[in-house]
């Protein structure tokens, strides 16, 4: 297992180092200057020249590239080893460790709630495969999966925070209660259910067509030839092979989260990374910008890793 892992993160490097590239050339050749938001008839000339070259945006791009990339995966990390943000001037590294526990708990509380619904509407739809409650689960299902993040997110902030007024509108807190779980939890209601809907209705079909291949094999039948009771039939045999296709969904589903965050938290100011990353791009903030995007990649390769590890935990018979 241990050369396995070495050998994944071995591979992955050719793979950062194209996310890199790609991510560095799609953002600095994007039209427009961070300095843009500067050029207003009160401002000489001569001073966006001197941003332009205190930015390093007169070198060459390939040089520029190279600086970046040698600074950001420079170790051990420092405050300026991500360098500084054009917005207000603070180290990006702190900026983005500011951010991520917020990010953590919001993604973390939705995969939790996803996990612990999705696994049980998928084992009961198929039990009871073509039933009443499996057709009607299905076509919430559906409903579920073709919304929206953020109009799903600006529905419910309508109907729950503006008309009943039974939530908190938008934020981690109430001003004043700083630090208190009770109001923090209140304002996490909304963004996890809008996160929630939609990964519910694609992890219990994901859970549904994986439990009826299973009990469709010959050691179910089996199983149940020899007396079993249904329980034990589904909870010992049939849903730890059920759950593989799931590991791998776990896995991907991780960095998934993190794009469908930056939306969620935009729709309810949500201080977490995402929301960051979207201010970012709208200020054309190149370093933020960068940051945020390789922290994505570098889930998605984890989450694929973790996936694969994770498999052989669940199934014995596969081994690296």
């Amino acid at each position: 297992m241990a050369t396995y892992i070495l050998r994944r993160l071995i591979q992955s490097i050719p793979i950062i180092i194209g996310i890199s590239v790609i991510s560095f050339a799609i953002v600095y050749l994007t039209p427009g200057s961070p300095v843009d938001k500067f050029r207003t008839p009160r401002v000489s000339p001569a001073t966006i020249q001197n941003l332009i070259h205190l930015y390093g945006l007169d070198q060459p791009l390939p040089l520029q590239f190279w600086n970046w990339f040698t600074h950001f995966w420079s170790f051990p990390w420092d405050n300026t080893a991500w360098g500084y943000s054009f917005t207000d001037g603070l180290p990006v590294r702190d900026r983005i460790f500011q951010r991520i526990p917020s990010t953590l708990l919001l993604m973390g509380t939705s995969l939790l709630v996803t996990v612990v619904l999705a696994i049980p509407i998928g084992i009961l739809q198929a039990v009871k495969q073509y039933s009443w409650a499996d057709k009607v689960i299905t076509t919430f299902e559906t409903i579920g999966y073709a919304m929206p993040t953020f109009w799903l997110g600006l529905i419910l902030k309508q109907l729950l925070a503006v008309q009943f007024k039974v939530l908190p509108l938008y934020g981690q807190n109430t001003l004043g209660k700083q630090g208190d779980i009770a109001d923090m939890a209140l304002h996490l209601v909304l963004p996890v259910t809008t996160l929630a809907i939609i990964s519910v209705a694609g992890w219990s079909r994901y859970m549904r067509a994986a439990m009826l291949e299973v009990l469709r094999q010959d050691y179910v039948r089996t199983a149940r030839a020899k007396g079993l009771g249904p329980g034990r039939v589904i909870g010992r045999h049939a849903l730890r092979n059920a759950m593989i296709p799931i590991v791998t969904l776990l896995g991907l589903t991780v960095p998934g989260l993190l794009s469908g965050a930056a939306i969620t938290e935009t729709v309810f100011s949500w201080p977490g990374l995402g929301w960051l990353g979207v201010q970012s791009v709208t200020e054309r903030d190149y370093p933020v910008v960068l940051a945020v995007v390789m922290i994505g990649g570098t889930m998605v390769i984890i989450g694929n890793l973790l996936a694969d590890i994770a498999y052989a935990i669940v199934d014995p018979r596969i081994h690296y």
